[in-house]
């Protein structure tokens, strides 16, 4: 079998929900986010620069948080056994998310896969306020004009095919950087509009499935 990176996004792709529509959903203000979005769709505001518009709304506790995210964010069918099989086999597995490391860490930790390497942003919760903490990622990329996952995705070094799993606007950069794409929810939709290759999914075992007939034939 041919081994792959796989670079899989966190909100609504390893989580049911996205982590954080349900923090500003009981903690801050949405209609930030619905506002902006037919900007952000039409590239005239950066993903980055709408997420500091609606979290600057979000007035809640670290611990008010996490207990959020524990309760209502889930885990999507088959990513604990995905991650299993895929370290079975072989692949590299690494998590590039627009998240939150705090987030990301507790759920990755409860699920058992604390060791799991993630690359992300990161969030400092209080009742005054959040403050959003941006990871490092170079220079603008030169495709999308903004900080991407790019760069989280080049710096790994690894030398592999790559296999990308996303669902949404920070995963469509990215995305064209790998030989394999899984997608779902509002990435399928734009990929299919730009008639972009990619194989739709809803569960990790779907994922499992297509990428062992992937691997098996790619090592012939």
């Amino acid at each position: 079998m041919r081994r792959f990176l796989i670079a899989i996004d966190f909100d609504g792709t390893i989580t049911q929900h996205d982590t954080l529509h349900l923090i500003v959903d009981r903690y801050g203000d949405r209609s930030v986010w619905d506002r902006l979005t037919p900007d952000v769709m039409a590239g005239r505001v950066s993903v980055e620069e709408a997420m500091q518009a609606e979290f600057a709304t979000v007035r809640a506790t670290p611990g008010q948080v996490l207990d959020l995210v524990r309760a209502e964010a889930g885990i999507r069918d088959g990513f604990v056994s995905f991650v299993e099989w895929a370290r079975g086999a072989g692949h590299e597995v690494h998590v590039l998310s627009n998240g939150f490391r705090t987030v990301i860490e507790d759920t990755l930790s409860r699920a058992g896969l604390g060791d799991l390497a993630f690359c992300s942003h990161d969030a400092e919760f209080s009742e005054d306020g959040t403050r959003l903490i941006w990871a490092d990622r170079g220079e603008r990329c030169e495709l999308c004009n903004r900080p991407c996952k790019r760069f989280d995705l080049a710096g790994l070094h690894t030398g592999l095919p790559v296999a990308y799993i996303g669902d949404g606007v920070s995963d469509r950069c990215v995305c064209g950087a790998a030989d394999v794409v899984f997608a779902r929810a509002e990435l399928a939709d734009w990929l299919q509009d730009a008639g972009r290759r990619f194989i739709a999914f809803e569960s990790f075992d779907h994922v499992r499935d297509a990428l062992t007939r992937i691997a098996e034939v790619a090592a012939r």
